[in-house]
């Protein structure tokens, strides 16, 4: 019953940005576009000048690939509005370059303790 009401329901709900899986794919593959004209410049104002810009280049697109299984055409597109805001926020400075660093390179970040006793002895060393 969940599963044809669930199809029912993306049925008659109507995409707001794309109309196809077609557009929403050109949409991310101008933002993609977009991202990797400014990579010199964010690279540059950022102070990522310890990281080669061509893998600075490749992270930026592992960012888009880490999406690259999605199908529904809505959250491609609420994921291609999320890229749009952070481009924004990107060239006015919005963020700092530990914020860059820090979304760019979420998987080396060391996750926080989750229980108390690992919370206690993390504080000791």
């Amino acid at each position: 019953m969940t599963t044809n009401s669930g199809a029912l329901v993306s049925r008659l709900v109507k995409p707001i940005i794309s109309q196809d899986l077609a557009e929403a794919r050109i949409n991310v593959l101008k933002m993609y576009k977009q991202y990797q004209r400014l990579a010199p410049t964010h690279w540059w104002d950022y102070q990522l000048q310890d990281i080669p810009l061509p893998v600075f280049r490749e992270v930026m697109k592992n960012q888009f690939m880490k999406n690259a299984h999605l199908q529904d055409v809505r959250v491609i597109d609420r994921k291609v509005e999320e890229a749009r805001q952070h481009l924004v926020a990107l060239k006015f400075y919005f963020y700092n370059e530990y914020h860059v660093r820090n979304m760019l390179f979420a998987e080396n970040i060391e996750p926080k303790p989750k229980d108390f006793l690992s919370k206690f002895l993390h504080g000791k060393e």
